[in-house]
């Protein structure tokens, strides 16, 4: 009874372990699938294949059909495969913003998930950017192998032009964007102060001409004190004339004596 217990377990084991190994060599395979166009022409290519091709030049079989084609492209394939892009600081806080669809946008024209341009394929695509980009450099053999998903599409027949698009934007456009950036950001916190420095000054300068005009509005009397006048004033000031009156005496005239006796 051991005996064969021991035996079913053995095969169990076995069984898990042939499983599991069919299972993770397919995912490692499908992980591996890279199909390669050029115009209206696919191929399909193992990554290994692809990364060999890059780092030495050699075609691989599935790939010399679809490439030798034109002598020239074969070469013109693999140095926008492998040539470095240096890339900004600011990247990655570009690419997390709004605009970083811009340049994911152009990538996707290249290296895409095989369903399609979704929302999900555009993250994986960003993913595979952010990881490739920790040594501020970058290339699209890199994006490709860091790219997230079972299965990528390549489509070769303008890689040319999307790689010198792509590294004229990172290289140059990018960097004179932020320095604009950073420029137009000083000349706007300068128009508010010169604004609010100009609002404080027209303020007080109403506030000035209000209280003129109250000045002017609001005449004070006067009181004018002789001891206080200057000399000029005194010389100029016309005395008013005043009454006579008759003189006062105790004396009696004559008449009055005689009427009086």
């Amino acid at each position: 009874m051991k005996t064969a217990f021991q035996a079913l377990l053995s095969w169990g084991v076995i069984g898990l372990t042939t499983i599991s190994t069919s299972f993770f060599a397919t995912q490692t395979q499908a992980a591996e699938s890279i199909f390669v166009r050029y115009k209206n022409t696919e191929v399909t290519v193992t990554r290994s294949e692809l990364d060999d091709f890059s780092n030495t030049g050699e075609l691989p079989t599935s790939l010399k059909k679809l490439l030798e084609t034109d002598l020239e492209l074969p070469g013109i394939v693999r140095k926008a495969l492998s040539e470095q892009i240096t890339v900004p600081t600011f990247l990655q806080s570009f690419l997390e913003g709004s605009n970083g669809e811009f340049l994911l946008f152009k990538l996707d024209q290249t290296i895409s998930s095989t369903s399609g341009r979704t929302e999900d394929g555009l993250e994986s695509l960003k993913t595979a950017v952010l990881n490739s980009i920790e040594d501020e450099r970058i290339s699209f053999m890199e994006i490709i192998d860091k790219y997230p998903q079972n299965t990528i599409r390549v489509d070769v027949t303008n890689l040319e032009g999307t790689y010198t698009q792509v590294s004229g934007f990172v290289e140059k456009t990018l960097p004179a964007l932020e320095v604009a950036k950073d420029v137009l950001s000083d000349f706007v916190c300068d128009c508010k102060t010169t604004q609010a420095s100009s609002s404080k000054d027209s303020q007080a300068t109403y506030q000035a001409e209000k209280v003129s005009d109250n000045c002017a509005e609001e005449k004070p009397t006067m009181t004018v004190s002789v001891n206080s006048n200057s000399p000029e004033e005194q010389s100029s000031a016309k005395p008013t004339p005043s009454m006579p009156q008759a003189p006062t005496s105790t004396t009696q005239t004559p008449a009055s004596s005689a009427q009086a006796q």
